[in-house]
């Protein structure tokens, strides 16, 4: 629909060794505590909550490395609600999904919500 848009698929080489060809997708092996490929918008789905806070920093400074003076970095992640309600579905889900994370991801958890507040007013 859109064949001027090309796309990144930036992921560890046994990934992209694998990943299925898309037109427009290049398929980049690397290593993003080292160097993100350039583009104009850098998209993250589910990646940072793998990670500490520490090496959280790491890949979005690379991110910021790699973006034009006007680029994005578009962030997707569960957020970890303050007051979870017990009744809600979604707060379940999510917080089912941060102990699964603490369980299996050295350092990894879901984010809360001030987290991104404050990427948001560093970056603005």
């Amino acid at each position: 629909k859109y064949p001027h848009i090309k796309g990144i698929n930036f992921d560890l080489p046994s990934v992209v060794a694998q990943a299925p060809l898309y037109p427009g997708v290049e398929h980049v092996p690397g290593d993003m505590f080292k160097k993100v490929p350039k583009g104009d918008a850098i998209f993250m789905k589910l990646v940072l909550h793998d990670w500490n806070d520490e090496d959280c920093v790491k890949i979005l400074k690379n991110c910021w490395k790699s973006l034009p003076e006007k680029g994005k970095v578009i962030i997707v992640e569960m957020i970890t609600p303050i007051k979870p309600k017990i009744n809600d579905v979604s707060s379940k889900v999510v917080l089912a999904r941060d102990i699964v994370m603490l369980t299996l991801c050295s350092g990894g958890k879901e984010p809360l919500i001030q987290v991104f507040v404050v990427v948001r007013l560093f970056v603005v």
